[in-house]
């Protein structure tokens, strides 16, 4: 009777611990799929976005610069000047040049000059200051630097200007940059933005 008693109770006491187990379990399940079946979501989620943004990219890329330029305008207007000046920056290598980027300078009475050839007809700056167009070559600008007033290019491939380039060249009437003096071995030549007639 004692041997049934005992096992009985011993049946009774697993029967009782497998459904304390089986209820302290299923919730820790429950919870476990619902985690991760929301981590799918979750992915999935990310993926479509991924491709969303994909195809925004693409058909902005093909969109024309108008529409580009009113995305532009329709952006916060409380940005600061200093935020909008900073992200404009980087895009120009040398700030030095930045005020004489993107304009086109014409020789001012080049055959007044002792050795015409020594001056180019026209050069610019491109507009992320990294070349200079001489005369249509353009040439890569490897370092500026500017002394006594004068703001010196140097680049590497050969120019009529020397072995190397080395194009220096002034702002004429102080800030206004639509007027330069051009420097080569000693002999100055007048640049204006106005092509001479």
């Amino acid at each position: 009777m004692k041997k049934s008693n005992s096992i009985l109770m011993i049946i009774v006491i697993v029967i009782i611990a497998s459904l304390i187990v089986w209820k302290i379990g299923i919730p820790n399940l429950s919870s476990k799929n619902k985690e991760i079946s929301s981590e799918k979501v979750s992915k999935k989620v990310k993926k479509e976005s991924k491709k969303i943004k994909k195809k925004e990219t693409r058909e902005s890329k093909s969109s024309s610069s108008t529409e580009t330029s009113s995305s532009m305008e329709s952006e916060p207007s409380s940005e600061s000047s200093s935020e909008s000046t900073s992200s404009v920056q980087p895009s120009v290598k040398y700030p030095a040049l930045q005020k004489y980027a993107g304009k086109t300078y014409y020789a001012v009475d080049r055959d007044s000059a002792e050795v015409p050839d020594m001056f180019p007809t026209s050069f610019t700056i491109t507009s992320d200051t990294e070349a200079l167009n001489v005369d249509g070559k353009q040439e890569l600008i490897r370092n500026v630097t500017s002394d006594s007033g004068f703001i010196a290019l140097t680049g590497e491939m050969g120019h009529s200007m020397g072995t190397t380039l080395s194009f220096e060249f002034r702002s004429l009437g102080g800030s206004d940059s639509d007027a330069v003096e051009v420097l080569n071995q000693g002999q100055r030549l007048a640049y204006s933005t106005t092509m001479p007639e």
